[in-house]
């Protein structure tokens, strides 16, 4: 403190130019740094998230950096490593993810979004069935009983939800009703649509893994001459901002991303502050009924 602020800032200037300034400057930053980990930011479903968790953490006092997997549980062992060794971030946000073994970092706080622990940690996310279930209501309550599925792999744990759905209320789902596409987004929504509309007996209605699947899959079955919802009825998954501005609007399974990115901030702040208190919480979807599933 009995350096004055030229002498300093001299100090500084020639640490930096000898390369060795991080040894001479030790002050700490005045913000909380938190990692947002998430397997990729192209779809607005993540990016959205990303742009919500920056404004509640900014409130908060709080920077943040972020990186994507590629969906790669590798990927985000190795990222979480990094973070927890080298660059000293303060906490960790997984975003979609929970599939590194933490017990390797048991003193960074972490938080979950859109997934579960299996130890202690705490996380955010939404259940779609209530919301998948009253869709599937709406069609078996009108007969329907045609319905199909297409996804890619990684919405696998949406066609078993849908399967599981659709057993439980007695019509268990038409195995060649199902389509998996190993594109993704718009493309492999038309391609998995293209197989399905390929077969001999065509599904009345189609669940999406996600609206960009469900995206695509309009378009391939416009080409082939059919008409949404006259012909099919089409439910994506995630509500993005677009779905309600399409011809025909996409109906919908929405998420409650507001609400849980700001409990994650609160929780991981709170963590980084010894607070534990916060407990994992989980969110009903909504069903966003809308034109491309009306009969």
């Amino acid at each position: 403190s009995e350096i004055n602020e030229e002498t300093r800032e001299l100090v500084f200037k020639v640490a930096r130019e000898q390369g060795c300034f991080k040894k001479f400057f030790s002050a700490k930053y005045p913000k909380f740094v938190i990692a947002v980990i998430c397997p990729e930011i192209i779809s607005l479903s993540y990016s959205d998230t990303l742009l919500r968790l920056q404004k509640y953490l900014s409130e908060r006092n709080c920077e943040i950096c972020v990186a994507t997997t590629d969906f790669s549980a590798e990927k985000e062992a190795e990222l979480i490593d990094y973070y927890y060794k080298y660059s000293s971030v303060d906490g960790i946000i997984l975003l979609g993810g929970g599939h590194a073994d933490l017990k390797e970092f048991p003193e960074i706080p972490i938080v979950f979004i859109g997934g579960k622990s299996a130890d202690d940690r705490i996380g955010f996310y939404t259940d779609p069935r209530p919301a998948l279930k009253q869709a599937l209501d709406y069609l078996l309550e009108n007969n329907i009983f045609d319905i199909g599925y297409i996804g890619e792999p990684r919405t696998s744990a949406k066609l078993t939800h849908v399967s599981e759905l659709l057993s439980e209320a007695g019509r268990p789902i038409n195995e060649k009703f199902i389509s998996v596409s190993e594109k993704r987004f718009e493309q492999g929504g038309y391609e998995a649509a293209e197989a399905l509309l390929s077969r001999e007996r065509l599904p009345r209605a189609i669940i999406c893994g996600y609206d960009y699947m469900a995206i695509g899959a309009i378009r391939c079955i416009l080409d082939k001459g059919l008409r949404v919802p006259e012909d099919i009825l089409i439910l994506g998954m995630d509500d993005i901002t677009e779905a309600a501005f399409l011809n025909p609007p996409l109906a919908s399974i929405t998420t409650e991303k507001d609400e849980i990115c700001r409990l994650a901030a609160d929780a991981i702040v709170n963590r980084i502050n010894g607070d534990f208190s916060d407990k994992s919480k989980g969110f009903p979807a909504e069903f966003k009924h809308r034109r491309s599933f009306i009969l």
